[in-house]
C-alpha cells in the first residue's frame, strides 16, 4: 500500500518542478500592419488576465503578441514579470536576458542586470528534481490519467462572458427605467390634471390645503418623464450594444459610452 503512494506522489513531484523554457528567435522581420494591430489586441487581453492574475493566460496573450511584432522590446519585461510570478524563474531570465540583448543601450540595464542575478541565486537554490531512469508501474487500482487539457491557439483572442451579459444588463437597467419612469409620469400627469381641472391652470386658484399637493403631483410628473427619458437611450444603447459585440471582430474591445444627450459604443485597443 506505502509502495503504490509513493508511485503516485513520485511523477507529480517530477511534473511540478520540472520547467520547460524556450528562446526568442531573432528578429528578422518589420510588421505588418495588420500584425501590428492583432499584437496590441493581444497585448490589451494580457493586461486584463495579469490585473485578474491569470498569469498563464496573461502569458498566453503576450507572447502571442510578441511573436507578432517582435520589435516590442518591453513586452520582454512584462513575459518576465508573469513567467517568474507564474514560477517559471528560468523562462523569466531568458525573457530578461533577451531584453538586454535587444536594448543594450537601455536606461533600465543595472536594475534589470540586478534582477537576473537574483533569479539566478533563487533557481540555484532550489532542490533539483532527480528523474528515474524507469517510471514505476502504476497499482492496479490506479485510475487512467486524464489526457492534459489542449491550450487554445495563440492567434486566438477570447471574449470574456461579460461581453455579452454586460449588455443584456445596460438594455435591462434602460428599460427598468423607462419603465418606472413612464408609471411614475402617468400618474403625476394624472393628478396635474385633476388639479388642474379643479383649480384652472394655476395651483395659486386651489384651496391652501390642496397648494403644496398639486405641486407635488407637477414634480412627479416632470421627475417621470425624466427618468423615462434618461431611460430610453440606455435601453437602445444596451440592445446595440449586444449585437455589435456579437458580430464584432474578437481582437476588437466593444465598450458602451453614455454621456449628457448621447448614448453610444466605442471600439478601441491600446499597445
Amino acid at each position: 500500500m506505502t509502495l503504490g503512494v509513493l508511485a503516485l506522489a513520485y511523477p507529480a513531484a517530477a511534473a511540478a518542478t520540472a520547467e520547460e523554457t524556450h528562446p526568442y528567435v531573432d528578429c528578422t522581420r518589420e510588421a505588418s500592419d495588420t500584425d501590428v494591430t492583432a499584437a496590441k489586441a493581444a497585448f490589451q487581453a494580457g493586461n486584463v488576465s495579469f490585473n485578474e492574475a491569470d498569469y498563464p493566460r496573461a502569458i498566453l496573450y503576450w507572447e502571442d503578441a510578441f511573436r507578432r511584432d517582435c520589435s516590442a522590446h518591453p513586452l520582454l519585461l512584462n513575459l518576465a514579470r508573469a513567467y517568474e510570478l507564474n514560477g517559471q524563474k528560468r523562462q523569466a531570465v531568458i525573457a530578461l536576458e533577451t531584453f538586454l540583448a535587444r536594448q543594450p543601450t537601455s536606461t533600465e540595464r543595472a536594475p534589470i542586470q540586478r534582477r537576473i542575478e537574483v533569479l539566478k541565486k533563487q533557481i540555484d537554490s532550489e532542490p533539483a528534481a532527480a528523474v528515474p531512469t524507469t517510471a514505476p508501474p502504476p497499482p492496479a487500482s490506479a485510475a487512467p490519467a486524464a489526457p492534459a487539457p489542449q491550450q487554445a491557439p495563440r492567434n486566438e483572442a477570447q471574449h470574456p462572458k461579460s461581453s455579452k451579459v454586460l449588455p443584456l444588463a445596460v438594455a435591462g437597467a434602460g428599460l427598468a427605467m423607462f419603465v418606472v419612469g413612464g408609471i411614475v409620469y402617468l400618474d403625476g400627469a394624472k393628478k396635474v390634471k385633476g388639479f388642474e381641472e379643479a383649480c384652472g391652470t394655476s395651483h395659486r386658484n386651489c384651496p391652501p390645503d390642496q397648494v403644496e399637493p398639486a405641486n407635488k403631483a407637477a414634480k412627479q410628473e416632470t421627475t417621470g418623464g425624466v427618468i423615462a427619458l434618461v431611460g430610453l437611450p440606455v435601453l437602445a444603447g444596451g440592445v446595440i450594444w449586444y449585437f455589435v459585440a456579437s458580430s464584432a471582430p474578437k481582437s476588437a474591445i466593444v465598450t458602451p459610452a453614455i454621456g449628457p444627450g448621447f448614448a453610444g459604443l466605442a471600439m478601441n485597443g491600446r499597445f
